[in-house]
């Protein structure tokens, strides 16, 4: 019974984990693609996926966003 209760903690902890991952990979790439680096973050999930990585605006000039292809 304890090891069913152990290994039922396992997998919602994997999945939580699981979750916070997809949502940070989604929201970094939406930024590059966006090119919104360089700027305010665009949603609360951007800014969230910044404060987890650590990213923060020091020191970052802005590209110039004439050769960016879309």
């Amino acid at each position: 019974m304890v090891a069913v209760a152990i290994g039922m903690a396992l997998v919602f902890a994997f999945g939580v984990l699981l979750g916070f991952l997809v949502t940070i990979s989604i929201a970094s790439k939406r930024e590059d693609r966006l090119g919104t680096l360089t700027r305010q973050p665009p949603n609360a999930v951007a800014r969230g996926a910044r404060r987890l990585h650590g990213l923060g605006l020091r020191d970052i000039t802005p590209r110039d966003t004439g050769d960016v292809r879309r």
